[in-house]
């Protein structure tokens, strides 16, 4: 059974067919809108982040295994340059409900946002804890991306400038004379 869904931030799953039914399993397709809270310097997160995978139910609760796709929109850290990339995030989470007598891990202490309650599961952090490591650290718009040129600006995957040529940084000057011998240049 594969559960679709395209409301723009429906992130509760019902799980109650799952509950207490170790080995039972359902393969999910979620399409979510982006969750209250994931915020990130510099990068825009767009609708609709997707969750394909299964929810497994197993002694301790629901496990939920799969992948996070979400679409990203940053500026290169070279040009500035608006970069647009889709990251892809392995998940393998834990939902349980402590609480409930009898449960075997009735002590342990469930991480926020990963606790069934009511017979439904809220994705919301999941989806946070898969986006926010896998956003590129410094996003670049292609691998050889010259940046901008320090001196006047440009955007040097546009156009060429001369200014690195015109201006030298005054503490390598003393090195400017300085020759290799002969043998020490292949070395």
């Amino acid at each position: 059974m594969t559960i679709m869904m395209t409301k723009n931030h429906d992130s509760v799953l019902s799980v109650t067919d799952l509950l207490d039914r170790p080995g039972a399993s359902r393969r999910v397709d979620v399409a979510m809108g982006v969750p209250d809270g994931l915020v990130l310097p510099l990068v825009t997160v767009h609708n609709p982040l997707r969750l394909a995978g299964v929810i497994e139910s197993v002694v301790q609760g629901l496990l939920v295994r799969g992948t996070v796709e979400a679409v990203l929109s940053m500026s290169c850290a070279r040009c500035l340059t608006t970069v647009e990339q889709t990251v892809c995030a392995g998940v393998t989470e834990l939902f349980s409900d402590p609480t409930v007598p009898g449960h075997p891990d009735e002590d342990l202490e469930v991480d926020a946002g990963y606790e069934i309650c009511e017979g439904t599961i809220d994705l919301d952090t999941l989806l946070r804890d898969a986006v926010v490591p896998a956003a590129p650290y410094q996003p670049l718009c292609n691998f050889d991306c010259r940046g901008l040129c320090p001196s006047c600006g440009v955007n040097r995957n546009d156009v060429d400038c001369d200014c690195a040529d015109r201006e030298r940084d005054p503490r390598w000057a003393a090195l400017e004379g300085l020759r290799l011998p002969p043998d020490a240049a292949g070395a």
